[in-house]
């Protein structure tokens, strides 16, 4: 598993230097706009939704973590809606979710564990372990236990995702209640 593991990061560190522009720009190292923040951010705010609240729209709520207006990278997710799971476009991967984040009454979260490494100035690579609780407008209600790798470029607007991957499996909605009861005020 950490042979794959290391590939995937390898691959992925080298796919960000080959289209990441490493000109001068500057991007937080720490503090509320580094790219560990930003991923824990990505997944409490950016995915989560509450009950009540407006529809989810992809370009709405990401724009914070994406680059809306070069949207080329890898995006993996096994646990996509739909018939595919890799994508080469951050706002076709993201549109791909609308239907599924309109069709719950809530989506929550909550973070297990994370680990971050910083390459150079320009690239970065996060990861993160999170569970989630998706209550569905029809009753269905779906518990999931996952981990997230994202590669981050260093941009003009701060630091944006270029590669994203994500995998999830389905458990019991008590395997996961204490860490999402650690959320407090957040739901």
């Amino acid at each position: 598993m950490k042979d794959i593991d290391m590939k995937t990061t390898f691959m992925t560190l080298a796919m960000l230097m080959a289209g990441s522009s490493l000109s001068a720009e500057t991007c937080a190292q720490s503090g509320p706009d580094s790219p560990a923040v930003l991923h824990a951010d990505w997944i409490m705010e950016g995915w989560e939704r509450r009950e009540g609240e407006p529809d989810f729209i992809f370009e709405e709520k990401m724009a914070r973590y994406c680059n809306l207006q070069d949207t080329r990278g890898v995006f993996y997710d096994n646990f996509a809606p739909g018939q595919t799971q890799l994508f080469g476009d951050a706002a076709v991967y993201g549109a791909n979710w609308e239907d599924l984040q309109n069709a719950a009454r809530s989506v929550l979260h909550g973070l297990t564990e994370a680990n971050e490494t910083l390459v150079g100035d320009g690239v970065a690579s996060t990861t993160l372990g999170f569970v989630g609780l998706i209550n569905r407008l029809d009753g269905e209600v779906i518990a999931f236990d996952g981990r997230s790798q994202l590669g981050w470029a260093c941009t003009g607007e701060g630091w944006k995702i270029r590669h994203e991957l994500n995998y999830a499996w389905i458990v019991e909605p008590q395997e996961i209640a204490d860490t999402l009861g650690q959320r407090g005020n957040r739901q």
